[in-house]
């Protein structure tokens, strides 16, 4: 009796689940497709009834890495600063770095994507592509797009660096560096939209505002 197509579609997503973490762990050279298979709790026989090839499996756990890390908030929750400062304080976060929590690949394959097939750096890509435009959604502005883009690479960059240094002192300060520097590249953009949400006010509401936040006297 043939399985089920759910079933076909779960024993993939136990591979790809498993070869997330062994890749993320140890590398792309370092792991074998026995390794990926034993974790898996599958015979190395099944494999390829779903890849064509270590490498496609690697594009693939670069997709399902990005499907289960701490950014795919970014695409389903709540849009601005509060949820998009909650995700960068997660992403960059020493449980992140140290393993506890699901790897990004963006960030614990950076060192092995460039030298992979055209297929895996296609995947990688359109996956750096992809946290761009998350992080761009919550940013409301046309002009913020450069802004996002500095941003998502202090987040992949930051864990990637942290995970490769032995110095827990420097490890935390690379974080707290990139954490920092994301919040300056936000602050302009949460300022330039509260001037605009001011200017749409009546001139009373306006005086009102701006008496509040301290920036006209009484």
């Amino acid at each position: 009796m043939p399985y089920s197509r759910e079933h076909k579609s779960r024993t993939r997503q136990r591979v790809v689940a498993a070869a997330l973490r062994l890749f993320s762990e140890r590398g792309y050279a370092q792991v074998t497709i026995d390794e990926v298979m034993g974790l898996a709790g599958l015979t190395r026989g099944a494999f390829y009834a779903h890849f064509n090839s270590k490498e496609h499996l690697y594009a693939e756990a670069i997709d399902h890495g990005m499907r289960t890390s701490a950014i795919a908030a970014l695409t389903s929750g709540p849009k601005g600063f509060k949820t998009l400062k909650r995700i960068v304080d997660s992403y960059l976060s020493r449980g992140h770095v140290d393993g506890k929590m699901a790897p990004c690949p963006l960030a614990f394959f950076a060192t092995d994507v460039g030298v992979r097939d055209r297929e895996v750096r296609h995947a990688y890509t359109t996956a750096f592509a992809a946290l761009v435009r998350a992080i761009s959604s919550h940013t409301s502005r046309s002009k913020a797009e450069g802004r996002a883009l500095a941003m998502a690479v202090l987040m992949v960059g930051g864990v990637a660096v942290g995970t490769a240094v032995t110095d827990t002192l420097l490890k935390d300060d690379i974080l707290a560096a990139c954490r920092r520097a994301i919040m300056d590249l936000v602050a302009p953009i949460r300022t330039q939209a509260a001037s605009r949400s001011v200017a749409r006010l009546s001139p009373a509401s306006r005086k009102r505002r701006l008496r509040i936040t301290g920036l006209v006297d009484d």
